[in-house]
């Protein structure tokens, strides 16, 4: 392990986290920041400004007073693309992003999961192409691609292991079909609820170490960023709330009984509500409802608010998290939504845990899980043994 990281430590892709980090962008800050050679920092600098990963800053204010500036190094976000994209069980959605996932541009649209894997990653590839046209971009600059599924994907292989619930998407080889349409790059297969977690902490709570991400929409989930690493759990299934057992006599999609889905997720509140004479097919449709000020849709989603905060507060009093955010479609209806969640956690938790604690809606809102693909791509493009591995140990 030692051997490992002094290598690590001693490459380009080293002084690019450096770079991208600001914690060095001097030649002479790096040098003494890594320890190297001054000669061997300049040439792992040459490799990457010649692979475009670094350009030259302003001079440095601080070396301004005595002689000339230094040069200051600067990473190069634009040097490449990422292409991500979301799927919903009612809905797709595709953005084309820099390396630093800043989005460029994006498209979308309804889609039913149900109907399966062919259709529905037909439209992704449809959407992709219209958002690649709209910034400008080719397929020779997209450098890595990566998908957020509301599914529990195996960590080992990314394929979706939900077969009661997708039995279409079951097993479906998703990296192979973006290898095949964009060859030679890399494909990162995620949860969307873990995606989220990520970029929500990577942008908004860079800061804050433990966050737990809640996903409310057609479905419900949860992602975990623990000690500033997204925790998925030996099998990447961790953060599955949805499918937890509270209590109730009410059959899940998943084929239980008693799931928390049951009556907090979108298609069983959809399903409450057209039995009350409500049009409700999606979650957007619900929270239309209840920002119209519809006192039974408001009720259905307080309702749901205080049954996901059953959940949050028993993970609260386990994770002691700094954060809990809540995204996804249904947290849109805002107030209504956090409102039942506060209330439960507040009531059930210990007060030290909540002490400190902020529960408040997504800050990345519609754009999280976009956001977040982009940046679990990014950090494993970027990565120090990538960058490495890319420019030959350079």
């Amino acid at each position: 392990m030692g051997i490992r990281n002094s290598r690590a430590a001693s490459g380009a892709g080293f002084l690019l986290d450096m770079i991208r980090n600001q914690r060095a962008r001097t030649r002479s800050e790096l040098v003494r920041a890594s320890g190297m050679a001054r000669a061997t920092v300049e040439n792992r600098l040459t490799g990457l400004l010649e692979a475009g990963y670094i350009v030259y800053g302003a001079g440095s204010p601080q070396a301004a007073s005595v002689g000339r500036p230094a040069e200051v190094f600067e990473f190069n976000h634009r040097s490449g693309i990422i292409l991500a994209a979301e799927l919903g069980l009612d809905h797709c959605r595709v953005a084309v992003t820099d390396l630093a996932a800043g989005i460029l541009a994006t498209a979308g649209g309804p889609a039913d999961m149900e109907s399966g894997p062919e259709q529905v990653l037909r439209q992704v590839d449809e959407h992709l192409t219209t958002a690649l046209e709209q910034a400008g971009k080719t397929v020779a600059d997209v450098r890595a691609v990566a998908l957020a599924v509301p599914g529990t994907v195996e960590t080992a292989t990314g394929r979706i292991n939900s077969p009661t619930m997708m039995s279409k998407w079951y097993k479906f080889d998703l990296r192979a079909f973006f290898s095949g349409r964009f060859p030679g790059v890399p494909v990162h297969v995620e949860n969307d609820a873990h995606v989220m977690a990520l970029g929500e902490q990577r942008k908004q709570w860079a800061e804050t170490a433990d966050l737990l991400m809640v996903s409310a929409g057609m479905s419900i989930g949860s992602g975990l960023v623990l000690g500033g690493r997204l925790f998925r759990g030996s099998l990447g299934a961790a953060g599955d709330i949805g499918h937890l057992h509270r209590g109730g006599g009410r059959v899940c999609r998943c084929g239980g009984v008693g799931c928390l889905e049951t009556d907090a997720a979108g298609w069983a509140i959809a399903r409450d509500l057209r039995s009350m004479d409500r049009e409700a097919r999606t979650a957007a449709d619900i929270v239309a409802l209840t920002r119209a000020g519809d006192p039974d849709a408001v009720a259905l989603v307080r309702q749901a608010g205080r049954a996901i905060g059953t959940v949050v507060a028993d993970l609260v009093g386990v994770l002691n998290p700094s954060v809990v955010a809540v995204g996804g479609t249904l947290a849109e209806a805002r107030e209504t939504l956090l409102a039942g969640i506060r209330e439960a956690v507040y009531a059930r938790s210990h007060p030290l845990s909540t002490r400190d604690l902020r529960i408040t809606h997504s800050l990345l809102g519609a754009d999280a899980g976009l956001v977040g693909a982009a940046t679990l791509a990014s950090e494993q493009l970027l990565s120090p043994e990538a960058i490495d591995a890319q420019l030959g140990g350079r």
